[in-house]
């Protein structure tokens, strides 16, 4: 059996607020294995940033932290880990891009001093070998004229160019784990392309694992293998993404893949998912997302659903328990 190369088990996050604790990501399960590419979807909120930051140790304390569960690199709980043994994990076994790069790249330093930051850190070059490396990486990942590149500073790159950099200083240390967090947001369509094209190009190089965060299901499409989808806090589908498009289970996703218009004769009209998501200050009673549910029963009112295999698929949902009869199901947690 092949082994994880990332495990996530039980991840609970929180924040503190006036009003006390607010659980960002509940419960959250997974396993990544080498090669791989998982996206992970929902609406703004869900706690897809939350769990990719819990990941990196990267959750501001305070108000934030991991209250519970373990996230396995490579058979070692990073929980464990201190500061300067993660500072050697982050950025070079693991790492990740940022939703936001004009943001997330320093605005006084060049884009060369950043990417080098990353080589003199964790590969001990002297200055001149980090910035040989540096332009080979602009380089590797499409940016023209890379060694002039390399001397401009954030502002001075279009915004497709900026994100080109965040890959290349992901990737400067070959890592096992890329964490991709809406990699394609604000960038227009050729460009999204031209990033989903480049990722899937530098995985097949670097056999790189990849955790895809994204809204875009078109995105997940194109490029995952397997998808998680989030909702208030909490993974309510887990699915293949053909058995997703396919035969999706949770309401919820049914609702994400009703709403996305179609190319064809038909001219249905787009579905759409009555209600607001909930606040995470103030959860409804029993399954999350009951109140914009049209299949829901007292019973969802009451406790949340257990997970359940259906086909293929891992789901949320009472439908797929004793009180929906359906032929296959096992309930994998109470």
């Amino acid at each position: 059996m092949r082994e994880p190369v990332l495990e996530v088990k039980g991840l609970e996050t929180v924040f503190k607020t006036e009003e006390g604790s607010v659980p960002a990501v509940n419960g959250l399960d997974f396993s990544l294995y080498e090669g791989e590419t998982l996206g992970i979807v929902g609406e703004s909120g869900c706690g897809k940033s939350v769990a990719a930051l819990s990941i990196m140790g990267l959750i501001p304390s305070p108000p934030g932290r991991v209250a519970a569960g373990q996230i396995m690199y490579r058979g070692e709980d990073l929980l464990g880990f201190s500061e300067e043994r993660m500072r050697r994990i982050r950025g070079n076994q693991i790492s990740m891009i940022f939703q936001e790069p004009m943001t997330a790249l320093n605005p006084v330093y060049t884009v060369g001093n950043q990417i080098e930051e990353t080589f003199r850190q964790h590969r001990n070059m002297s200055k001149q070998e980090a910035f040989q490396k540096s332009v080979q990486m602009l380089e590797l990942v499409g940016i023209p004229l890379p060694e002039q590149r390399a001397g401009e500073y954030p502002h001075q790159l279009s915004g497709g160019m900026r994100q080109r950099v965040m890959i290349a200083m992901a990737l400067a240390c070959r890592p096992d784990v890329l964490i991709a967090d809406e990699p394609t947001t604000a960038l227009d369509v050729t460009i999204q392309a031209q990033i989903l094209n480049l990722m899937k190009d530098l995985k097949k190089q670097f056999g790189t694992t990849i955790m895809l965060i994204t809204h875009d299901l078109g995105v997940v499409a194109e490029t995952a293998a397997n998808v998680i989808v989030m909702y208030a806090g909490e993974a309510v589908e887990y699915a293949g993404v053909e058995d997703l498009f396919n035969a999706p289970r949770h309401p919820y996703t049914e609702g994400l893949l009703g709403s996305i218009p179609k190319i064809d004769e038909s001219c249905e009209m787009l579905t759409t998912i009555e209600g607001v998501v909930p606040s995470l200050m103030d959860m409804p009673e029993g399954c999350r997302f009951h109140p914009r549910c049209h299949y829901k029963k007292e019973l969802c009112t009451q406790k949340a659903p257990p997970l359940v295999e259906s086909g293929a698929s891992r789901v949320k949902c009472f439908k797929y328990t004793d009180q929906w009869p359906h032929r296959n199901r096992r309930t994998i947690s109470p």
